[in-house]
């Protein structure tokens, strides 16, 4: 088993999910923790997380939660800023709107429009 696992942290979400629950049903089942690392392949630490987690708030404790910032949180321009912008750039051609097609001209319209600046990256998360 622990040849499978590996370094959880690298697992998808519900298969980290899945692990800490079946890691705590050993605990539960009376297994010792050292075993528990070894059969799973993680640290004791680890191990001493969930059960502590487990034993703090059942089940429930240990469900993955969404990880960062929810969708659309600390956004610069509103969704109809956004939908503008966008309009803007379908509607016309690039040229009409002094663009070259590049986020960095993109960038340069919404500062005209919005009076903000964004990084070229940022322009292409909008």
């Amino acid at each position: 088993m622990s040849d499978l696992v590996g370094d959880a942290r690298r697992l998808s979400p519900s298969a980290q999910e899945a692990l800490w629950l079946r890691a705590v049903a050993a605990l539960v089942a009376g297994r010792d923790r050292e075993d528990v690392a070894a059969v799973f392949g993680v640290s004791l630490k680890a191990v001493d997380i969930w059960w502590t987690k487990w034993r703090a708030g059942g089940r429930e404790a240990l469900v993955m939660r969404l990880r960062g910032k929810p969708v659309g949180v600390h956004q610069v321009l509103g969704e109809a800023e956004q939908a503008a912008v966008r309009q803007a750039v379908l509607d016309h051609i690039p040229s009409d709107l002094g663009l070259t097609g590049t986020r960095g001209q993109i960038g340069e319209l919404i500062f005209k429009l919005y009076r903000v600046r964004f990084t070229e990256p940022g322009v292409g998360k909008y």
